[in-house]
């Protein structure tokens, strides 16, 4: 198996998504279902460099949501997932839970 180029930010992070905190530090089932990858904070898109101070640990789930959305600090990472996900909470309960009122 070939060792992670970025296994250092993995270690810096300590196997935590830098924006929701779910660890994969200590359990493999955790640390799997997180999906863990690495993320730029400033997205290159948007002239992020691969420096290690760009580079945090993300789940899946915030690496997704987050996209490539203009940001430049973990917090406001956080912030642009805060808000994406009561929007997708919104048409998860308008279109999951109504279609199964349906049922």
């Amino acid at each position: 198996m070939k060792p992670d180029r970025n296994q250092h930010i993995y270690e810096r992070d300590n196997y935590t998504c830098q924006y929701c905190g779910i660890s994969g530090a200590d359990n493999f089932d955790a640390w799997n279902r997180a999906w863990f990858a690495i993320d730029h904070i400033k997205p290159k898109k948007h002239g992020g460099s691969n420096d290690d101070d760009n580079l945090v640990v993300a789940c899946h789930m915030c690496n997704s949501v987050k996209a490539a959305d203009m940001c430049t600090s973990i917090e406001e990472g956080k912030i642009i997932i805060a808000k994406k996900n009561k929007v997708r909470k919104k048409w998860f309960e308008k279109f999951v839970l109504k279609s199964k009122s349906k049922n």
